[in-house]
């Protein structure tokens, strides 16, 4: 027999303690709490596997405490132990995720059997968290989550700890850091890995449609709403839900995200009828919403809501030993993978990376597609790179005759012959507009 952690809640203080010294006899360690408070309490305060819990407690509704416990402890199995033995009761517990239900008074050889079976479950639920977890530092380079530096790994432990929980969690961080690689990693370690991950980014979709994205419409609900259409918040319902740049959402619609995270409800575009809904929310950002709360643009009580958790991720030039490891990796990761020469390593390290991990991967992949070898050379980099990357790497572009035979025009050269000396292919190539490739042809004297 297992022994395990087991909570009690009950009001009634002489049966309480005899469940407790007939539990511990058989090497269980017993808490009895005599109210929904204290139960809540103990359960922020340990860990517990199992919770014997009255469905009448004194201060609250046990059932309301059990929806809590499934939220933000879900590791804990719930057994209910009630006097009123009620078919709606016992469904309505058993759907917000009790593992059993008694009545009173049990029979004691059955209640040690049950909350056995409970403990044997929280057990099992608590090794496959944490066989995730070590998959997923495993799996680090398929997610994309590569990293030497020191300061990323504290950010990835960090979201690793509260994975279990469904407390809101803000990423910040410039744009290209990999916040939203951050949120599907925290996402996949957690015991909603099974369920959607929902992502949305809000600077990319209109005001005037946002509200509809979020929350759904009925039919008829404005012009042009043929049928009804759930929202993601109904999409993401049991997994994750990830805002990305949630500071460029309008107030109103700040207002309407913050009553959903406090009520677990709400109501679509033109409906009357209440929805209820169970996501964790990850919102991010690459604002500073202090800033914005005192201009007036964030409202408060949303970001002290959604700041339960807070990380920052560093920027890539804050942690220069991802660069070639990242870079590297990237490379290898081509259609046709290729290495990289000592000195396009070494162009890239001296580029400060305003763009972060997006702008380093769409360079590597852009000289790997210009790259005639199979290895990528400090010409085959994008010109921005090699202008920006110090007087060893810099081609001087300012006097045409002298800059025939630089990296830059052998990479601009490269990209003309390639598209048969079409300007606007030739562009989209090297990642910039027709009227810059014009401008660096006329200074190349290409």
């Amino acid at each position: 027999m297992s022994r395990y952690r087991v909570l009690i809640a009950e009001d009634e203080a002489t049966y309480a303690k005899t469940v407790a010294r007939y539990l511990e006899e058989r090497g269980h360690e017993v808490k009895v709490c005599p109210s929904s408070r204290a139960a809540e309490r103990a359960i922020k305060e340990a860990e517990w596997d199992v919770l014997l819990l009255d469905l009448n407690l004194p201060d609250a509704r046990g059932i309301d405490l059990l929806a809590r416990v499934r939220q933000d402890h879900a590791g804990v199995q719930t057994i209910i132990v009630t006097g009123f033995a009620a078919v709606e009761s016992a469904i309505e517990t058993m759907r917000l995720g009790a593992f059993d239900y008694l009545t009173k008074p049990p029979n004691f050889a059955e209640l040690a059997v049950r909350v056995e079976r409970a403990g044997d479950k929280a057990l099992l639920e608590r090794d496959n968290l944490r066989l995730r977890f070590q998959m997923s530092r495993a799996l680090h380079a398929d997610e994309g989550l590569l990293t030497r530096s020191a300061a990323l790994r504290d950010v990835i432990t960090t979201l690793e700890r509260v994975a279990a929980a469904t407390t809101p969690v803000l990423i910040e961080g410039e744009s290209g850091v990999g916040k939203e690689l951050l949120a599907q990693h925290l996402h996949r370690v957690s015991p909603r890995a099974g369920r959607a991950f929902v992502d949305l980014n809000c600077g990319a979709v209109a005001a005037a449609l946002l509200e509809s994205e979020l929350f759904g419409h009925e039919k008829g609900a404005f012009t042009g709403a043929a049928g009804e259409k759930p929202g993601l918040v109904e999409v993401a319902d049991g997994g994750t839900l990830f805002l990305d740049e949630v500071g460029e959402m309008s107030p109103e619609l700040q207002t309407k995200l913050l009553r959903v995270l406090d009520t677990g409800t709400f109501y679509r575009v033109g409906a009357t009828r209440k929805r209820r809904v169970d996501f964790r929310l990850v919102a991010a950002t690459n604002r500073d919403l202090k800033q914005e709360m005192e201009r007036g643009r964030f409202r408060k009580d949303l970001y002290y809501r959604i700041r339960g958790v807070r990380v920052v991720a560093p920027p890539l030039r804050a942690r220069p030993e991802d660069i070639p490891f990242l870079a590297e990796a990237f490379a290898e990761r081509l259609p046709a993978p290729k290495r990289l020469s000592r000195g396009a390593l070494a162009a890239l390290q001296a580029h400060d990376w305003p763009g972060n991990v997006r702008e380093l991967r769409f360079a590597v992949e852009r000289a790997g597609l210009l790259s005639s070898g199979d290895v990528i050379d400090a010409r085959d980099l994008p010109p921005e790179i090699l202008e920006r990357g110090g007087a060893e790497t810099a081609p001087q572009v300012q006097a045409p005759d002298a800059a025939r035979d630089t990296p830059v025009a052998s990479q601009v050269r490269a990209a003309l012959e390639r598209a048969r000396w079409r300007r606007a292919e030739a562009a989209k190539l090297l990642g910039v507009s027709p009227r810059t490739l014009h401008r660096w042809m006329r200074k190349l004297g290409l």
